[in-house]
C-alpha cells in the first residue's frame, strides 16, 4: 500500500470516517484506513498519480510474479487501446483500418499470456503504440486510465463493512441472509461483499428459561466492545474468513492477540472476572486500549456498535423443536441472534484450521464462548434491549459532551463522562429487570 504505517493515530479515517486509521498518505499526510479509501474519488489527486506510475512500471518490469489474470487484463486493455486508436484515426480507409485492427492480434498470435513476461509483451507493441498508451495513462480522464483504476486487480484490497451495518449510514443489518453487493456509502467508496458469521451449535440443555447464577451481560458488553474494536482495527469482517490463507492467518493471530489483551477473562481458563455494571465494563476496556490508536470519539463509535450487537431483533423464522443442539435455524430466528453472531465469529477464529499451518486450538475458549452463547439465548430480550439503549445513549451523549468541551478537558475526563452517563438510573433498572 502506498503509505507509511501509522503508529500514532488517534482519529478515524478522514476519508470514510468509519474505520480506525492505520496509514498516512505520503503525499498529503491524510490519515486513512485502507486502500479503498486511498483510491476513493475524494483522494483522487494523490491516488491516481500513484497508480498511473505503478501501472507504467509494471508494464515495463520483467517480474515473473505477475499472475495470468493480470497479464490477461493487460492484454484486454492493450486490445481496447488498439481499437480506440483505430476509431480515432482520420483519413484512413476501411481496408486500412481492418488491416490495423488485425495487426495486434497477428503480433500476439501464439503468445502464451500466462507464461510471457510483461517486458516481452511490451516489446510486441510498436513505438507509437507505446507512446500513445503511456499518454493515455497519464491522463486520469482517459478511458484507459479509468478502466485501469476501476479494474478488478486494483480493487482487490477492499475494506469490508462491518457485517452488522447495512449499506446505509448508521442503520444496523437486520437480515439473516448473505448481504451481497452492499453498494456505496455517502463517500462513494465501494465495499467488499459482506456476509454474516457462520453460526455455532449450542446444546439445548444449556439453554434455560432464565439464566442461572450471576448475570454475564456486562462481560458480554466488554466482549462486544473488544470485538467491534478488533473488527474495525483490522478492517476485517467477519474475523473468521470463508477461505483461509496466509494473510488470514496473520489477521487471525493479531485478532487473538488484541482480544487476549482487551478481554483476558475470555482467554484465561481460571478467570473469575465478573463485571457488575456497564461503567465497569467500559472503564476496563478503555484502560486497556492504547490511547495512541484510539480517541474518545472513536470509542463512542465502538459503544454505538456494541449497542447494535446487543440489541434484540424481531423473530424472523419458525423454530424447530427437535435435536439435542439448538440448530442454526433456531438461532437465526432468535431475537438475541446478533450477539450470537459475535460469539460465533469469535469461536471460529479459535478453532479454524489453515491448510499447511500449525493448528492452534483453544478448546477451553470455545467452551467458554458456548457458555456465554447459551446465556445470551436464555436472557430475556428486554434485558439486552435495556442494555443496548443505555450504551446508545452513552455514545450519543458522549459525542455531545465532546462537542461542547472547552479544550482544557482531556481524554481521561471525557471518558469519565462516558462511563458515568446514565450509570445510576439505567443500571439500577437493568439489575431489577434481571
Amino acid at each position: 500500500m502506498p503509505s507509511s504505517f501509522q503508529e500514532d493515530s488517534n482519529v478515524v479515517c478522514k476519508i470514510c470516517r468509519r474505520q480506525i486509521s492505520r496509514y498516512t498518505c505520503p503525499e498529503c499526510n491524510i490519515p486513512y484506513c485502507s486502500s479503498t479509501c486511498f483510491k476513493s474519488p475524494a483522494h483522487a489527486n494523490c491516488s491516481e498519480s500513484f497508480y498511473k506510475k505503478q501501472i507504467e512500471s509494471d508494464v515495463r518490469s520483467d517480474s515473473k510474479s505477475k499472475s495470468a489474470e493480470e497479464r490477461l487484463k493487460m492484454m484486454e486493455i492493450l486490445k481496447r487501446f488498439e481499437e480506440d486508436n483505430l476509431e480515432q484515426a482520420v483519413g484512413d480507409d476501411k481496408e486500412d483500418e481492418d488491416e490495423d485492427e488485425d495487426d495486434l492480434e497477428k503480433r500476439f498470435a501464439g503468445i502464451d499470456i500466462a507464461s510471457t513476461s510483461p517486458n516481452t509483451l511490451w516489446s510486441l507493441l510498436s513505438q507509437s503504440e507505446r507512446d500513445e498508451f503511456v499518454r493515455s495513462l497519464q491522463d486520469p480522464s482517459s478511458n484507459l486510465s479509468q478502466e485501469l483504476l476501476l479494474s478488478e486487480e486494483l480493487q482487490r484490497e477492499l475494506v469490508p463493512r462491518p457485517w452488522w451495518e447495512s449499506a446505509s449510514e448508521d442503520i444496523p443489518v437486520h437480515s439473516d441472509a448473505l448481504i451481497r453487493n452492499a453498494g456505496q456509502s455517502g463517500n462513494d467508496i465501494f465495499y467488499e461483499n459482506t456476509y454474516l458469521p457462520e453460526l455455532i451449535d449450542i446444546p439445548s440443555t444449556m439453554v434455560k428459561p432464565l439464566p442461572s447464577g450471576p448475570p454475564l451481560i456486562y462481560n458480554l458488553c466488554a466482549i462486544c466492545i473488544a470485538y467491534a474494536f478488533v473488527t474495525r482495527r483490522l478492517a476485517t469482517s467477519p474475523l473468521a474468513p470463508i477461505n483461509a490463507n496466509s494473510q488470514s492467518f496473520q489477521d487471525i493471530e493479531e485478532a487473538k492477540r488484541l482480544l487476549a489483551h482487551l478481554v483476558p477473562f475470555l482467554m484465561d481458563r481460571k478467570s473469575t472476572v465478573l463485571h457488575t455494571t456497564v461503567s465497569a465494563a467500559i472503564d476496563d476496556i478503555w484502560s486497556r486500549l492504547d490511547k495512541s490508536t484510539i480517541s474518545s470519539s472513536t470509542f463512542a463509535v465502538l459503544m454505538r456498535d456494541t449497542a447494535t450487537l446487543l440489541r434484540p431483533l424481531p423473530v424472523s423464522l419458525i423454530s424447530s423443536t427437535s435435536g439435542s443442539s439448538t440448530s442454526t435455524t433456531d438461532i437465526a430466528s432468535h431475537p438475541n441472534r446478533t450477539t450470537i453472531y459475535v460469539l460465533s465469529d469469535l469461536s471460529r477464529i479459535f478453532t479454524i484450521h489453515l491448510h499447511g499451518m500449525t493448528r492452534n486450538l483453544h478448546p477451553h475458549i470455545a467452551h467458554k464462548i458456548i457458555f456465554y452463547a447459551a446465556h445470551v439465548l436464555s436472557t430475556p430480550p428486554i434485558v439486552l434491549r435495556s442494555l443496548a439503549d443505555d450504551l446508545a445513549a452513552r455514545a450519543r451523549d458522549s459525542v455531545e459532551a465532546m462537542q461542547f468541551s472547552s479544550g482544557v478537558t482531556g481524554k481521561a475526563e471525557t471518558m469519565d463522562t462516558i462511563s458515568n452517563l446514565h450509570s445510576t438510573d439505567s443500571e439500577s433498572k437493568l439489575i431489577q429487570e434481571i
